[in-house]
């Protein structure tokens, strides 16, 4: 057995469970960069994604007014992994509400001046400037001083973020920018892939504090830009092999797929004129009361694989 057979074998736990720090140490520290097999990365990736675990939790309600003792049930809840049916399912949760949006126009094409305060950028990677590895690591830090610089220039941004691998490994960050105090004049439109594309006057302001090409997009229906961010983020019948790549390498590099504002479903349904509701659920994103939660505890008991908890 070779030495890269041998590693390769060290990728399981005692229990022959594929874990990520063993993966991390593989690919990233035994393997060399330019060596980084991308298919091999994948199917390990689906083989941790398929391997079924549950969190096995105890519930515990005091009914001792009633019968002087404490109920106890047992459950197990399917762990979310990234790519799974339990990760697409919350998903879908979370973005449900841009899904469900009515469509809003925020200019006439016809008018004098035509302005909007909805943008949808695309930070690309330039691969000359550092490894994949590199890249990768430092991609969180880029976004965040690249975003900060804008913020100082216009004000309150609200914004949802998603990682994208390019064929070649690189991270591509695509964002869905909605500014607060601060209105882009439209400079002239252009058809891209059989689309009327809106360019914005002030594009420089955005190439700075960012070391790569930026294309920057003005929205002029909301439900419109929202579809150019929603394929990054949806699984469907049309994924494409570059998304299994694109979460096998938010994995590998433990980066969240994407990331929301926190007012940013605020500013969203302010647009469009929908009000909106936050609900408390509980472990089965159920409804539920405050008065559900008194006397009641959830202890962890374990995380157990599928075929054992039988």
């Amino acid at each position: 057995m070779s030495l890269r057979e041998r590693f390769r074998d060290g990728l399981y736990d005692s229990e022959r469970k594929p874990r990520l720090h063993y993966a991390r140490y593989y690919f990233l520290d035994v393997s060399m960069d330019q060596d980084l097999d991308f298919q091999e990365l994948q199917e390990f990736y689906k083989e941790w994604r398929d391997f079924d675990e549950y969190v096995v939790l105890q519930k515990q309600t005091e009914n001792l007014r009633i019968k002087g003792e404490v109920d106890k049930e047992t459950i197990a809840v399917k762990c979310a992994k990234r790519g799974n049916d339990v990760y697409w399912w919350r998903v879908r949760r979370r973005l449900k509400f841009l899904h469900n949006m009515k469509d809003h126009t925020l200019f006439d094409i016809r008018g004098n001046e035509k302005c909007s305060k909805v943008l949808f950028v695309t930070l690309t990677y330039n691969i000359k400037r550092s490894t994949i590895q590199e890249a990768w690591e430092t991609v969180g830090e880029d976004f965040n001083k690249w975003i900060r610089n804008l913020r100082k220039k216009f004000g309150r941004i609200s914004y949802l973020r998603c990682w994208e691998s390019s064929r070649k490994g690189y991270p591509h960050i695509h964002v869905f920018m909605a500014f607060h105090d601060h209105q882009f004049k439209i400079a002239f439109s252009q058809l891209k892939n059989k689309r009327r594309v809106y360019r914005i006057a002030e594009k420089e302001a955005f190439e700075k504090a960012y070391h790569s090409f930026i294309d920057v997009q003005a929205i002029r229906k909301l439900r419109e830009g929202i579809k150019y961010l929603a394929k990054y983020l949806s699984k469907t019948k049309y994924a494409v092999q570059s998304q299994v790549l694109t979460l096998a390498l938010c994995w590998l590099f433990k980066k969240r797929s994407f990331a929301v504002s926190g007012d940013f479903h605020e500013v969203i349904y302010a647009m469009t004129n929908i009000r909106n509701q936050l609900v408390q659920t509980d472990l089965f994103q159920q409804r539920s009361g405050l008065s559900d939660y008194l006397g009641v505890s959830w202890d962890l008991s374990g995380i157990k694989i599928g075929h054992r908890l039988y």
